[in-house]
């Protein structure tokens, strides 16, 4: 979830703790629910027991499912401690806390893979978070997100990313080579947005606040998941 310029108010989090966002998506709070979590975690062939770790983990949806479906060792880290109270409600065991993308309270080399999901383009300092990730991970490990991003900039729009919610593939693609990550895996899932937003209109839900965030000034929404590898 992003945070504020001083990295203690999430200024999104009520979007995904209530409403009609939440109804939709129950605990995975994204397009396509656990299927690019899946697919992510497949590609990357990770070993029995893999230590991974999900950053914006909501309610502890990814989290509860690596651990049951796979048996690696997942742990979960989110903004908000109204979802992290969900998640520990709902299972006491789950090894869920509070904390920042920007700033996250593991050691250097700890873990296998970094999984963040719809998370980096509410990030105000989303390289600051890019430079964690590979704090974090070791030689060799893996990168796995999935978000949404500008397909194209309109016709006589300024590419300036400021005045956009989302960034570029080549702007994302950019950031992970500026952070010691090589790109592996790019695939676009827009048809997972656009159902998203169905199942939103169908529920009697808004989708203005979406495609803003999605599209932002003069940008064309999509959704993706990458897959980088740190050198």
């Amino acid at each position: 979830m992003r945070t504020s310029r001083d990295g203690l108010h999430p200024p999104c989090s009520t979007v995904y703790e209530t409403g009609p966002l939440r109804d939709v998506t129950g605990t995975t709070i994204r397009p396509g629910g656990l299927t690019l979590t899946d697919r992510a975690v497949k590609l990357c062939s990770f070993a029995a027991g893999a230590q991974l770790l999900d950053v914006g983990c909501g309610a502890g949806g990814s989290v509860e499912h690596l651990l049951s479906r796979y048996g690696f060792d997942t742990r979960g880290v989110d903004i908000s401690p109204s979802l992290i109270a969900e998640g520990l409600r709902r299972n006491p065991e789950l090894p869920l806390s509070v904390g920042a993308a920007e700033a996250l309270s593991y050691p250097d080399g700890s873990q296998d893979g970094i999984l963040c999901e719809c998370v980096l383009s509410l990030l105000s300092e989303p390289l600051r978070a890019l430079a964690e990730f590979r704090r974090l991970l070791r030689s060799g490990g893996y990168l796995m997100l999935s978000d949404m991003y500008s397909r194209e900039i309109s016709s006589g729009a300024r590419p300036d990313r400021y005045l956009r919610e989302t960034a570029l593939h080549m702007e994302i693609e950019a950031w992970l080579s500026e952070n010691g990550f090589t790109m592996l895996l790019w695939e676009d899932h827009t048809p997972l947005l656009r159902e998203l937003a169905a199942q939103l209109i169908l529920a009697g839900a808004s989708i203005e606040g979406l495609c803003r965030r999605a599209a932002g000034t003069g940008g064309k929404p999509g959704y993706y998941l990458l897959v980088a590898h740190k050198e």
